[in-house]
């Protein structure tokens, strides 16, 4: 598994990803807030992420979730009505 120094407690788990491979699952709300608190300034993920060299670990590399309570609801039961997600 890939860790991306600093980012340590944004960590939420792992997830299994292609081949079976396991990496690690990152909150991306917690490591944007990391890195605003260390000076990189607003939405600077992706750029930081890309400086990394984020871009070339391919299947090795961690998961950013945005976590979202409202997006649950959304997808309820009811409000689907009779459909079902299969994949």
């Amino acid at each position: 598994m890939v860790a991306i120094e600093g980012l340590d407690k944004a960590v939420i788990g792992t997830a299994l990803c292609i081949g079976a491979k396991e990496v690690l699952v990152y909150d991306a709300n917690k490591a944007e807030q990391i890195l605003f608190d260390a000076g990189y300034g607003d939405d600077a993920l992706y750029p930081f992420l890309v400086s990394c060299g984020f871009d070339e670990l391919g299947e090795d590399a961690p998961i950013f979730v945005f976590l979202d309570d409202e997006l649950g609801s959304e997808l309820s039961d009811k409000r689907r009505g009779g459909l079902r997600i299969v994949h």
